[in-house]
């Protein structure tokens, strides 16, 4: 599993002198700028529940040890050797589609595996890579699907072709689960732009109420009568 290391700039310049003072709510919204991460993500790489986080970063307390000496330390020690991060560097979509093109060339597909698809097959909508694989400017991705092309880009390169056909069934039993199909004209996980229009009941003529009225047979006469 990749890991995200980058080497930290002058710790006196950003008041981590962490050899003279104990680690404090400061201290974790650092790593959090330098990393990029969001608070979610945060949460999971030191192990605090959102209660803690917002605690230990509320402005009146930012400057106060830390409560956990076990968070405290591994605070230190991420700071002090970056090497030791431990969480994945999520692809982005630029360096997934390559592949993802290379492979659907060879792929046996009910689903034309383009540009559209690819969105589709994140589920997002179709012009999603687009936005994605634009040229210019960094596309916001939402962190579900940063996981999912991490998930997705291994499946492709482990597997390959026969990854990639297997995943394009999972999503197809997706879509119809929601009554849509990724081999129409589908445009997003939301709606079915392929979806034929409903027929609408014609109202029953005189003439057809008397004719459907005369085909109903008699009931047989009572013998007792």
């Amino acid at each position: 599993m990749a890991a995200l290391s980058s080497p930290l700039p002058d710790s006196a310049a950003l008041n981590l002198d962490l050899d003279h003072r104990p680690v404090c709510g400061q201290d974790l919204l650092f790593l959090q700028q330098w990393y990029e991460l969001s608070r979610l993500d945060m949460c999971y790489l030191l192990g605090l529940s959102d209660l803690k986080w917002c605690a230990y970063t509320h402005p009146d307390r930012i400057r106060e040890p830390l409560g956990d000496p076990a968070v405290a330390l591994l605070v230190w020690l991420l700071v002090r050797y970056p090497e030791a991060f431990f969480l994945p560097a999520f692809p982005s979509p630029r360096e997934v589609y390559p592949l993802y093109d290379r492979l659907a060339a060879r792929a046996d597909s009910p689903l034309y595996l383009g540009k559209t698809a690819f969105g589709l097959l994140l589920g997002r909508e179709i012009g999603s890579a687009t936005r994605w694989l634009a040229p210019t400017g960094s596309p916001v991705i939402a962190p579900t699907v940063a996981r999912l092309l991490f998930v997705f880009q291994s499946r492709l390169q482990t597997h390959g072709v026969v990854g990639l056909e297997e995943w394009v069934a999972d999503a197809q039993r997706e879509a119809e689960a929601r009554g849509l199909d990724l081999r129409g004209k589908m445009t997003s996980w939301f709606r079915m732009d392929a979806r034929p229009p409903k027929r609408s009941r014609r109202p029953r003529t005189r003439k057809a109420r008397t004719a459907s009225a005369a085909a109903v047979p008699s009931a047989p006469a009572d013998p007792a009568n």
